[in-house]
């Protein structure tokens, strides 16, 4: 469908604000802030409402499962909702989308009982208490999408994939917990791909009942599997799971999986099971950038009942960059110090307990660290801080990525080119230049260095 030029007013931000506060009552905090925290509204040249979504998968989305609340919300406040579109937006996303600053507490359910003796799942590893952020912003839309109708999306299977301590098992065990607690599914089963091999193991060592093991997934309507590129180079192991994995599918029942990488690049697999990995939806999760990291931190605390200062939460944030398990690790080791010694959490008791790590604070910051925080930052990968184009949505990202190296660190101007590609030192000098001149004017390019900078402080 061809859309005729958009037009946005603040008078129509402010009144999707209003249709946006009512949707949330609606859908629930959870799935409001998946699906329509960075949505907007805006009219065609005739007066045709539209909302602009991110990309196709949110428009797809939204459209078959929301189209209806929206159409009433928009007539609830005096916009006429014929012709009704959703379409993917040509905006800044990256400077638009609000990072999430705490997630509502979730709503009062009655458990079931059987909830109770579900002990496959960790409590705290639930949609609510994970923190969505640009780097797992599509991973947690499609889990979410998949915990609501298991089976019944064309996301079969899911595939999520990400380093270590990024949040692949806590999306997994989410999943689990939304689809038993809302009863979208009788039958979830979780294990680690570990563990699917060891049962198989000890099945075929001690020769039982040829039906014994595959008893236990006869009934599962939902399977989660996690760290499924365990089964790289078990070539039995592999056979018997695409046998399960084949039927589950013939039934249209559910089935999630986590890798440390891509499918396609897990070394020694079958390749009609990579095929059936890629016949569903694989999406990725990145490591935190600096806002997502603040937020998770603040989260943390929250749960945790802490009062934790800006400063130090950013100082921590600045200093953990990875993952996130070893960002809640270092908050537990931080309050757990502060505990024994009957101290408050301040900067000094943080920059005490980390006292070993600062002393290496100048080999840590590096061009790479610095280049890694600025491509994160305007999502783009760092290899692109280095390609030879001269695209601005990465000119932009490189001239400041130079420019903080300048600044912050003890490199010199030939080494600081040839960690961007081998460029010339005078390549950096005008980019620094550049920058210095414009961010007296350019308020947005001001607040943009301004938040990389909180990252980088901690490191000084």
């Amino acid at each position: 469908m061809l859309i005729s030029p958009l037009s946005s007013h603040d008078s129509d931000t402010s009144l999707w604000s209003q249709c946006l506060e009512i949707i949330e009552q609606i859908v629930g905090p959870s799935s409001f802030e998946t699906w329509f925290r960075t949505t907007h509204l805006a009219f065609t040249s005739q007066k045709t409402p539209c909302i602009e979504v991110p990309n196709q998968f949110f428009a797809d989305f939204i459209e078959e499962h929301f189209a209806e609340l929206v159409s009433k919300v928009l007539k609830e406040n005096g916009i006429n909702p014929a012709g009704l579109a959703f379409i993917p937006s040509q905006r800044n996303w990256k400077a638009l989308e609000p990072i999430t600053e705490s997630l509502a507490e979730s709503r009062d359910r009655i458990v079931p009982r059987k909830i109770e003796k579900q002990s496959q799942f960790h409590p705290n590893y639930r949609f609510e208490t994970f923190v969505v952020g640009d780097s797992n912003r599509m991973a947690h839309a499609a889990s979410l999408a998949v915990a609501e109708a298991p089976g019944k999306t064309s996301f079969n299977p899911l595939t999520i994939y990400g380093g270590t301590g990024l949040g692949k098992t806590h999306l997994l065990q989410a999943i689990g917990h939304y689809a038993l607690t809302e009863t979208t599914v009788e039958n979830v089963l979780y294990m680690t791909c570990q563990e699917f091999t060891n049962e198989y193991i000890n099945y075929v060592t001690h020769k039982g009942d040829s039906t014994s093991f595959y008893r236990k997934f006869a009934s599962v309507e939902l399977l989660l599997i996690d760290d499924i590129h365990f089964l790289s180079g078990k070539p039995g192991t592999q056979k018997e799971f695409y046998r399960i994995f084949n039927n589950l599918m013939l039934q249209n029942k559910q089935i999630v999986l986590s890798s440390d990488r891509a499918p396609e690049t897990i070394p020694d697999m079958m390749d009609h099971i990579i095929n059936r990995f890629m016949g569903g939806l694989t999406t990725d999760i990145q490591p935190p950038n600096f806002e997502t990291r603040m937020a998770i931190i603040s989260k943390k605390a929250e749960i945790d009942g802490i009062a934790l200062p800006d400063e130090v939460a950013h100082f921590i944030a600045g200093y953990i960059t990875s993952n996130v398990r070893e960002l809640e690790g270092t908050l537990i080791k931080l309050i757990a110090s502060a505990s024994f010694t009957g101290k408050d959490i301040t900067m000094d008791v943080a920059r005490e307990v980390f006292g070993d790590v600062l002393s290496r604070r100048d080999r840590r910051l590096t061009n790479e660290f610095i280049q890694k925080e600025v491509a994160s930052y305007f999502g783009i990968s760092a290899n692109q801080l280095s390609a030879h184009t001269r695209k601005r949505d990465v000119t932009v990202p490189r001239s400041i990525a130079m420019y903080l190296c300048k600044k912050w660190t003890k490199q010199s101007l030939r080494t600081i080119g040839l960690d961007f590609g081998g460029r010339d030192y005078s390549t950096v000098i005008h980019a620094c230049k550049k920058i210095e001149a414009e961010i007296e004017t350019d308020r947005q390019l001001r607040q943009d260095i301004a938040q990389l900078e909180k990252t980088i402080e901690p490191l000084v």
